[in-house]
């Protein structure tokens, strides 16, 4: 690695972390709270009311239970330590590359992304396999086009695959192996 970036082939890195209450600890939702209830397959949304206090881990965020505001809280953190900490004179939002638990995961962040940016579809895209359009062109069009910005993957661009205008990646989710983890940073 540290010859690849003598060599201009790779770039240096900082880590930045951000850490949540909820994924250091886990969080409660509260008994008579209204939730959404989705179907795993379908990602059919029904809301449903809560009967009893129910407490979740840390594991089960974004797999079992889905906790938005903890979503919106990581991508604002993410923005401001971008415009304001590693990228300061910069006017444009620089190519980011975020890494999902699942698919439906990847869906949620990109909802957040273009929330918490204020921008459309082009802004942002999910780039699995399945994806509503064709990964491929996505993929294209985050190397070679201004947009989209930010994409969404879950293990896509894992590895085997370059993006030489990628400057920001973001792990929400674990990564437990050295060698994985080499093939999507570097």
């Amino acid at each position: 690695y540290e010859q690849s970036v003598a060599d201009g082939v790779n770039v240096g890195y900082d880590v930045y972390e951000i850490v949540t209450e909820i994924t250091r600890k886990g969080a409660e939702v509260k008994a008579r709270e209204w939730v959404d209830h989705r179907d795993r397959a379908t990602r059919k949304k029904r809301w449903a009311e809560t009967e009893e206090d129910a407490a979740y881990t840390s594991k089960e965020l974004d797999h079992s239970v889905v906790n938005p505001s903890q979503i919106r809280q990581v991508i604002q953190a993410m923005k401001t330590a971008v415009e304001t900490r590693i990228f300061p004179a910069r006017q444009e939002t620089p190519k980011t590359l975020i890494f999902a638990k699942t698919d439906s995961h990847a869906d949620d962040i990109i909802q957040m992304v273009r929330e918490v940016y204020g921008q459309g579809n082009a802004f942002c895209k999910k780039v699995t396999y399945r994806a509503e359009e064709d990964a491929d062109s996505i993929l294209s069009s985050f190397r070679n086009d201004y947009n989209p910005r930010i994409a969404v993957t879950v293990d896509m661009i894992a590895t085997g695959t370059d993006v030489k205008p990628l400057e920001v990646l973001l792990f929400m989710r674990d990564v437990r192996s050295k060698g994985v983890e080499r093939h999507m940073t570097y």
